[in-house]
């Protein structure tokens, strides 16, 4: 935990806004929550790239139709993109929110595969859902927040 604590305060000094440091926050998590509400604003508004999309779902081993549900998205419409292209705001918006989750799942799990294969485990704190399951929501996004929140302090539901 020490770790992050000290990847967190030397990135505050730095300032993420391209393409390239969320490429890097991607490869390796503990970046996003050093981005500022105005720069994710601006990100979303200007569009990631298609590349970074990629990289996150490989990250979360999430096949074409997992992401394109997440993302609210035909599976045609994501193979469409290529790698320079830049996403809409609404899939970039969402493609920030499943990054900054991923950050939060490896960082109290710390661990990649642990906090994939949490996702698809059927909890009961979530009705005995599998979390990827609620990812279809910004409602469902905060419940899985919330929910490693009290992972990370030992409490369980």
């Amino acid at each position: 935990m020490t770790n992050v604590r000290k990847m967190k305060k030397e990135a505050q000094n730095k300032s993420y806004s391209t393409d390239q440091e969320l490429t890097s926050i991607i490869l390796e998590p503990a970046g996003s929550y050093f981005f500022q509400p105005n720069d994710l604003i601006s990100i979303t508004r200007h569009g990631i790239f298609k590349r970074n999309l990629s990289l996150l779902a490989e990250k979360l081993s999430f096949t074409m139709n997992e992401i394109s549900r997440v993302l609210h998205v035909s599976e045609r419409t994501l193979q469409r993109y290529k790698d320079e292209d830049r996403l809409s705001s609404d899939i970039s918006e969402r493609t920030l929110m499943l990054t900054n989750l991923y950050e939060r799942g490896v960082e109290v799990f710390e661990n990649a595969d642990n906090f994939t294969d949490w996702l698809r485990t059927p909890l009961p704190a979530f009705n005995n859902q599998k979390p990827i399951q609620l990812l279809d929501t910004s409602f469902g996004f905060q419940l899985i927040l919330d929910e490693l929140g009290r992972i990370e302090y030992g409490v369980f539901a």
